[in-house]
């Protein structure tokens, strides 16, 4: 096994250095596809990037390992940088793709990535998770749900794609991809994430054994209840960060109030049952018009982890 490191260039600082993504190349002992992991699209969301080098460690003493993965643990260094979801030329990294050579930096970062990781491979998962005060618990499927299915753990969520997405890019491209949100909160430890990344290699023939996690996973088909705030305001959550996807009842999921009158602004409910919590954030917290209140989906049925 070999693991070779570079870095790609992107744009300059005002130090006259460039912004550098930074790329692991982990080559196996046998042949086998080429499998590319990717977090840190956001820069609020450490925890993914953190999946991602205790990836890299189980790797490195896999004896059995075929083909070659691709890591790009921290994908977009400015936003990782400041800390926010959002870059500091005021665009959200994961609306741009396929990006641009030139022009906001954003852009300039998404064409660098995508480029790299389309000379190398067709096989794209973006790693994403919760932030500390917000957990998430579903995988988006981008046109192959058992692909998508094969990291486990997470409900798989069909057509429910962003346009401008990583995952969307690579596969408009003809390739395989899907985008994983798993933890935060309360939820802050990413061996979720190394585990479904494995899962992922297993199903893809670059490692042996049985896929760890559950049999089966729900399967939700675009019914999905989203909870974005018109107002600010504060928020309480019914449910904690730690019960993100489980089933949760009808009624109350959310509520905000206003912090200077105390009156009630809006409530976030569900009037039937059979609904997973997919997302939830800690509670009381402040929240605002573009900040996401609580996501509840409707599972159509479950789906098979490959490989269990």
């Amino acid at each position: 096994m070999t693991v070779r490191t570079w870095d790609v260039p992107v744009g300059r600082r005002a130090d006259g250095e460039p912004w550098r993504l930074r790329f692991l190349e982990v080559t196996g002992s046998r042949p086998g596809p080429t499998t590319a992991f990717v977090s840190g699209i956001f820069g609020d969301k450490p925890l993914g990037v953190l999946a991602l080098w205790g990836l890299l460690r189980r790797l490195e003493t896999a004896e059995d390992l075929g083909g070659t993965v691709v890591l790009c643990p921290a994908a977009n260094p400015p936003a990782l940088e400041a800390g926010t979801r959002i870059s500091p030329d005021h665009l959200y990294l994961n609306r741009v793709f396929p990006g641009a050579p030139a022009g906001f930096l954003t852009n300039q970062v998404a064409a660098a990535l995508i480029g790299t990781l389309t000379e190398r491979t067709d096989c794209v998962v973006d790693l994403h998770s919760g932030t500390p005060t917000m957990a998430l618990w579903y995988s988006y499927d981008y046109g192959n749900p058992e692909f998508t299915a094969s990291f486990g753990y997470t409900p798989v969520v069909c057509n429910f794609a962003q346009p401008g997405q990583l995952c969307e890019a690579i596969a408009d491209t003809g390739g395989t991809a899907a985008l994983v949100e798993f933890g935060g909160g309360a939820l802050g430890d990413p061996s979720v994430g190394v585990e479904g990344c494995l899962n992922v290699l297993r199903y893809r023939d670059q490692l042996g054994g049985r896929s760890t996690g559950p049999r089966t996973v729900p399967l939700i088909d675009g019914d999905v209840s989203l909870y974005l705030p018109s107002q600010v305001g504060v928020l309480t959550s019914r449910y904690p960060t730690a019960e993100v996807g489980r089933p949760i009842e009808a009624g109350w999921v959310a509520r905000l109030d206003c912090p200077a009158t105390g009156e009630r602004l809006e409530d976030f409910a569900i009037e039937r049952a059979g609904g997973l919590l997919m997302l939830a954030n800690t509670s009381p917290t402040m929240i605002g018009p573009g900040d996401f209140g609580s996501v509840v989906a409707f599972p159509s049925g479950e789906i098979a982890v490959p490989n269990t």
